[in-house]
């Protein structure tokens, strides 16, 4: 594997008819179109002992954590040796950072199959009438890890909020609550959400939890807050709060008055480790009855232990910071293996 640059090779027919595999370009004027945008990107190949190119990813850095993948392609006659799983794997590894890709419905088992978390995403403009997935693959030593700088916390549209923490059985109410909350951000942002996903105790049938509903926005970039935001504040949504030094993390609650549900949006951008983080946990507690049952046990024990402590001056971030430890553990066992 190299790298290579596609102005030295725009002529190639090898590497045009990656690139037409890869992005599916309509006309001749499309793949030259195609071709400038791959200037301005990094790409990796694969060639055979030919010396012909065979494979090539064309990915850029997003942001300290993460790259984008913008196209991936194996030629015809070396499918299914694994060419496309080893770039992605090499690009990680060498990059130590984590990948995502926004894809079509016919490559998500590709993704799936090498271990990328899987969500439903926006409708790319380049491809309107197509179904699009969001599909990250994680990079474990970043989400065993925190960032080490302050997260510099700012209040925005709120203060933190102080009350009595109280934990509610489940509800048949918490699922249409997010579906409800899902249209209206999808509706606000359009191409720009990549991924909204329910997250926390809500979001895992038969948890208690507090009954807020909790959701992951993702977007290209959170730091790039006139990309999002006075969308959402238009739909009825109050930007809560920054902290820029927590992977970019806003937060957003929808106002009084937009007839939504009680809900924390938590805004991060495509690869975020604590967007797989908070996926990869739902899923094991949808999975394993023991951890459920253990974190329900724990989420009970913290909200008493507030409740005694400071009753209705309780904080959220010290009722999770009792839950920390058990949290951690779980995160231990999964990413380890």
């Amino acid at each position: 594997m190299h790298h290579i640059n596609i102005s030295d090779y725009r002529n190639d027919p090898a590497v045009r008819q990656l690139l037409v595999l890869a992005a599916e370009p309509a006309n001749e004027q499309e793949l030259e179109a195609l071709l400038d945008e791959c200037e301005n990107l990094q790409v990796l190949v694969q060639a055979a002992a030919t010396g012909q190119i065979v494979a090539l990813v064309a990915y850029r850095h997003s942001d300290e954590y993460a790259l984008c993948v913008e196209y991936l392609a194996v030629d015809g006659s070396h499918e299914h040796q694994g060419l496309g799983r080893a770039l992605l794997f090499e690009l990680r590894d060498s990059q130590k950072k984590i990948l995502w890709a926004t894809t079509a419905a016919d490559a998500v088992g590709f993704y799936r199959a090498i271990g990328c978390v899987v969500s439903a995403s926006s409708t790319d403009p380049r491809w309107p009438d197509a179904a699009r997935f969001l599909c990250t693959l994680p990079y474990f030593p970043l989400l065993n890890s925190q960032p080490e700088e302050d997260p510099e916390y700012e209040a925005v549209g709120g203060e933190l909020l102080r009350g009595l923490i109280e934990i509610a059985e489940p509800s048949p109410h918490w699922v249409p609550d997010f579906l409800a909350l899902h249209a209206c951000l999808a509706q606000a942002l359009g191409s720009t959400a990549l991924a909204i996903e329910h997250t926390g105790s809500t979001s895992v049938p038969g948890l208690p939890a507090k009954p807020i509903i909790d959701a992951i926005l993702l977007v290209p970039d959170a730091n790039q807050e006139n990309a999002y935001v006075p969308a959402l504040e238009s739909a009825g949504l109050v930007l809560w709060h920054r902290e820029p030094g927590w992977y970019g993390h806003r937060m957003l609650k929808p106002a009084a008055n937009s007839g939504l549900a009680d809900a924390n949006i938590h805004v991060f951008s495509a690869g975020s480790p604590e967007y797989l983080r908070h996926l990869i946990f739902r899923e094991h507690l949808k999975q394993n009855e023991a951890d459920r049952t253990a974190y329900a046990a724990i989420k009970r024990e913290a909200a008493c232990a507030l409740a005694a402590a400071d009753g209705a001056n309780g904080l959220v971030m010290d009722y999770n910071r009792i839950k920390e430890p058990f949290i951690r553990s779980v995160h231990d066992r999964i990413f380890a293996g």
